[in-house]
């Protein structure tokens, strides 16, 4: 394997080619950080349309021998599919090989990762803080990650050099490279953005089902900017939520804690108490959220 520092990286390999692995292979290819990309997905159509858009040198739907001299590997499938594709993948992993992935979800994979048939792999667990509604090959869009963070989520056996490419990696393609405990990260994430999402569903979802559904039909701007992320792939949103089940659960009841409060101040016609709430909630926004 080349230096991990060095770039272009020789052979680069991508697993899961939908939005976010997608948009990787084209900032890698648009600032010559990979001399040569392979691309993987389990769905054959990805692969097909990867193919047409030009996302990778080599598109296949399983793993092949041509991933057995890659350089590096990213996982870039939904967080609970992991631990599946690096079991088929590990085969034709050679032993030097650097793993990583960006999976929004981290503590599972790190433990997977220390068991004794991972052990001996370089891997760095990230995150880029990147994303939208859309999904599959298509969604796929240069800069997707520029000025966006990234998180890394290294541990007491993640080894340097690796550590040092990655963050390399995502500063060259434009990220602020951060550094967060991986159980952290997943605490921290349930609230701003696993929450949200699940939100987001969820009133969706009321509003279809209660006796005027129709009244979707005439939303105005706050539901349409509040509920755009409904429109994600339910797949990848069903495993977020059961891969960090416990952090994301505490989340729901502090949220169903706070929709109580707010129910009962409106039950008891308390101005009061209502403004008091709702001006809680703002000052907390005003002062973390710009």
């Amino acid at each position: 394997m080349e230096d991990p520092g060095f770039f272009p990286i020789r052979k680069l390999a991508i697993v899961g080619l939908g939005l976010i692995g997608g948009s990787l292979a084209i900032d890698l290819r648009r600032l010559g950080l990979a001399a040569e990309i392979l691309g993987y997905d389990s769905n054959p159509e990805h692969c097909t349309k990867a193919k047409e858009l030009h996302l990778a040198d080599h598109c296949n739907s399983v793993p092949d021998e041509t991933l057995r001299d890659a350089d590096w590997i990213v996982f870039a499938v939904p967080v609970q599919s992991t631990e599946k594709a690096l079991d088929q993948f590990r085969p034709f992993l050679k032993p030097d090989i650097l793993i990583t992935d960006t999976g929004s979800v981290k503590a599972p994979l790190q433990e997977i990762m220390l068991r004794s048939e991972n052990a001996g792999y370089a891997f760095v667990g990230g995150h880029p803080i990147a994303g939208g509604e859309r999904f599959g090959p298509e969604a796929a869009v240069e800069s997707l990650f520029a000025g966006k963070r990234f998180v890394l989520t290294p541990n007491e056996q993640t080894r340097k050099a690796p550590l040092e490419a990655v963050r390399r990696l995502w500063t060259e393609i434009g990220c602020e490279v951060i550094e967060m405990d991986a159980h952290l990260h997943d605490r921290i994430f349930a609230s701003v953005s696993h929450l949200p999402h699940l939100l987001a569903y969820a009133t969706i979802q009321a509003i279809a089902d209660s006796d005027s559904p129709e009244a979707l039909e005439h939303s105005g701007a706050g539901l349409k900017d509040f509920s755009r992320i409904a429109s994600s792939s339910p797949e990848m949103w069903a495993d977020i939520f059961l891969q960090n089940q416990q952090p994301l659960l505490q989340r729901v009841e502090a949220l169903s804690t706070c929709i109580h409060q707010i129910g009962e101040a409106i039950r008891q016609n308390d101005k009061q108490q209502l403004v008091e709430l709702l001006a809680q909630a703002k000052a907390s926004k005003d002062r973390w959220v710009q």
